[in-house]
Order: C-alpha cells, then structure tokens, then sequence
C-alpha cells in the first residue's frame, strides 16, 4: 500500500492490517470517502490539510526575514555586504564525546523543545534561524524534515568559523536538561521584564538545547503578552504553529500518516490515542520484555471511561491507537481484536477496534539507550537505514497522536509533544507511572484534561 517515494526519501512499509479491519466498521459515508483518495499511482495522499487559520499573522513576514538574513549571508561570506551584520540564532544537536549515551539531545520530543523554542527566541529578535542534526546523531535533519516555509539548512562548523571573530561575533549556549529554575535563570536572567534583545548579544548565537519555555514566557514574562498578542500565537496555539511553519514529514511519512489521520477523524469515528512509555530496558533488550496489560491495564480502563463519556450516536465505531516502546504490549493489544476473552477483561465493548502503525520501535537516541544498557552499539551506528526507519518512524507516531480525537499519554516528553501539537489544547489526558497506577484520575470527568501549564511543567518543559 505504499509506493516508493519520488524523491528517494524513506519509504514507510505498509500500514498495519489493524487499519483495514477498522475501516471495515466505519460508515458507508467515510469508507467511500476514504477510498475516493487513494491515488492509483501514488497511493495516499501527501497533503495534510493543516488547518492553521488560528496562528496569526507573523509567518509572511518572517518568511521575509528569514530571506533577507540568509542574502545577507551569502554577501558576507563574498565580503561584499553593504548592511548591517545579519543576525542568526540556530539550533544544534551534537553528541557531547566526553559524555556519551548521557549528554546527547535527546529524543525526539527533547529536540523538538529545543528547536521551537530556539525559533521562539529568534521570531522575538529578529533573528534570522538555522538548524542541524550532527551527521549520524542518528541522520540528517534533511533526512527527516521538510522545509515548507524557510530554508533553515546550514553547516555549524562553517557559521562559527565565519563569526567567531573580533569582527563579527559568536556565542555558545548550552541549556541542556535544565529544570524550570536553571532555564528561567538562563532566559529570565533580569526577571519577568526580561528583553530577550538584551539575553545574548552576540551576532550569532548557537543554541544547545533540549528545554522548552515558550509556555512558561506566557505565564511569566510581563514584557512580550502585548506583541505576543498582535502576532496571534497563544499558549495554545504556538507550539502547533511554530511547528508546522518549520517541519513538514517527508514524502512517504506524510502518506503514512494520511493513512491514518483520515481514519481518527471521520465522522463515524471517535479516536483515543493511547501512548505507553515503559521503559529504555524494552527497546534495549526486547527478547527480556516483560511488559503486559495486566500491569499497564489502568491505561485501558482510563479509555473505556474516556470513551463511554464522549462518544455521541453519529459514532459508529470507536479506535483505540496505541503507541508503546514494547513490543510485547503492543502484540497483546492487537490480539484484543480476535480473543473475545482479552477483550472481554480490558475493553468492555464490541464496537472499539485497536489499531497501531506495526512501525519498527526505535528510540531516536538510539546510542544513549544502547550505552545504558551496556550494549554493543558499534554495528548500530553503521546501520544508517534502520535509523533513518527509526527516527522516521517516532516522527510518523508523535503526528498521529496528535491527529486523535483524545489521548491518554505517559508523564514524559513524547506524548507531550503531540499534546501541544494537537488543534484542541483540552483533549490530553496524563496517566502516572505504573508505580503509582493507584492514584489514576477518573477519565470521565470533564475537568480531567491536562493543561498546558501542567504539561510544561514535565522533563523538557515548555
């Protein structure tokens, strides 16, 4: 079901059969819809259909921005500038070899923290932007990413080499894995009046990060809720929007996740995402893979209640998408499907599907899991192409989360990031660890959903 891509990118293998046997209980309205787009040559559709009507009136205009700083580049570089000097912060992800497998950037949820919030600080200043992957931490961003709006590409050793003169200027920041008290002592250094002009003076700035504060700039800062305000983005909104300006999934991983994003939202469809963080140990080692629903079964009956509370008659069939980093758990939650008994004790219902995406589990930070562990990793770091699936794959995960109706996620990053992606800021529901599954909240209360401040408040913060 899915084609080679054009363009030579990653190709994503079939959806999984889950999708055709939840599609096989949707409503004759959705299911001709469904199969009127698929395309004979090209099989799923690659347009999104982003709605980001709500995010404001800044893109054109740092479009234009951005533009400028990178002509302007190009004519210092020539010693032909006539202009002021241009102005850039980028973002870098880069091992640390003094520390390896403990100081990296981290997944992907971390680096995407630490990319959107570095946009955050170059959109207040000015600034033009740039990122970059280290070649192998575990592919290229290129590899990963899309441009649609900016070109955001660039060499870091060749831009430090450029301004880290008397005559120009650079400067390294490094917030990785700071907690709340340490970022707002980085970025808040003179308060909540802080102008974020005055935070890093040099002409070029490049930014190690994992941290996010753009929430937290919301709720503290009393210098940018004005200009914040006419520029349109909102606690709500800025996160998804910043986003979408900057990342759009290859070809192939926007076709992948089409596959499925017009399953969780059509009309006959009410979809809970599910997302599961065990542990590093079941990607490490999977073949030592205990995990269960008898242990994770609070997650399930968080749904069941979640979806007995919002289903309403035009839903004919309700999906249950799970995402988990064990396989173990995972197969269990297929098998719901076909043993009457499994479903009978986790899932109460005969008109709930239980879908995945069969992905390859990979932690995007593959080299820190491994190093954990005590593995041997000198053959995964030769093996590009089940990296490059990997990374591709937690991209194509985290968007489809985001795409559900409702989801219920782990207290960490990953799911996180696809709350504050998602269109409504109030349809995420965190579950504790399995430590402390006693202490669940009763997931049919209104009031039950998290809030952004909540959310930045976790590991990457926000």
């Amino acid at each position: 079901m899915m084609f080679p891509t054009e363009d030579s990118s990653y190709t994503p293998p079939s959806p999984d059969d889950t999708l055709r046997q939840a599609l096989n209980y949707v409503s004759d309205r959705d299911y001709n819809k469904y199969c009127d787009s698929w395309d004979l040559i090209h099989g799923f559709s690659d347009d999104l259909h982003l709605d980001n009507q709500d995010c404001g009136n800044w893109q054109d205009q740092f479009s234009i921005l951005q533009k400028q700083r990178l002509q302007q580049l190009e004519q210092l570089k020539a010693g032909t500038l006539q202009d002021d000097i241009p102005t850039f912060a980028s973002y870098v992800c880069q091992e640390d070899p003094l520390h390896r497998g403990s100081h990296g950037c981290g997944g992907l949820a971390d680096r995407m923290s630490g990319m959107v919030s570095t946009f955050f600080y170059a959109l207040m200043t000015n600034r033009g932007y740039l990122m970059n992957w280290q070649e192998g931490d575990p592919t290229s961003l290129e590899s990963v990413f899309e441009k649609p709006s900016i070109d955001w590409s660039f060499d870091p050793a060749e831009m430090k080499k450029l301004y880290d003169t008397n005559d120009l200027g650079y400067e390294s920041v490094n917030t990785l894995n700071f907690n709340w008290e340490k970022i707002r002592a980085a970025i808040f250094p003179d308060g909540p009046s802080q102008d974020f002009q005055q935070l890093w003076s040099a002409p070029y700035v490049e930014v190690k990060s994992n941290r996010g504060y753009i929430i937290r700039t919301f709720d503290y800062s009393t210098r940018y809720g004005a200009q914040l305000e006419e520029m349109g983005l909102t606690k709500g909104n800025s996160f998804r929007c910043i986003l979408d300006y900057l990342f759009r999934p290859t070809l192939g991983s926007r076709r992948f996740i089409n596959a499925y994003k017009q399953l969780f939202q059509m009309e006959s469809v009410l979809s809970i995402g599910i997302q599961i963080r065990t542990d590093d140990q079941a990607m490490a080692h999977p073949e030592d893979d205990t995990n269960n629903f008898e242990t994770w079964d609070y997650f399930l009956t968080c749904a069941n209640r979640l979806r007995d509370a919002k289903r309403q008659p035009h839903h004919q069939r309700v999906v249950y998408f799970l995402l988990t980093d064990s396989n173990r758990l995972r197969q269990e939650f297929v098998a719901m499907n076909t043993d009457q008994a499994l479903r009978d004790r986790y899932i109460q219902s005969e008109d709930t599907s239980m879908v995945v995406t069969g992905l390859p589990i990979e932690h995007i930070e593959a080299k820190t899991v491994k190093t954990k562990f005590e593995a041997n990793i000198t053959a995964q770091d030769s093996d590009h192409e089940r990296l490059l699936a990997g990374v591709n794959s937690a991209v194509i995960d985290n968007w489809l989360l985001s795409y559900t109706d409702y989801r219920l996620i782990s207290r960490q990053g990953f799911g996180k990031m696809a709350a504050f992606h998602a269109n409504d800021p109030r349809s995420t529901i965190s579950l504790p660890r399995v430590d402390r599954k006693d202490h669940v909240v009763n997931c049919a209360n209104p009031n039950v959903f998290t809030t952004f401040d909540t959310l930045s408040t976790w590991w990457s913060l926000g």
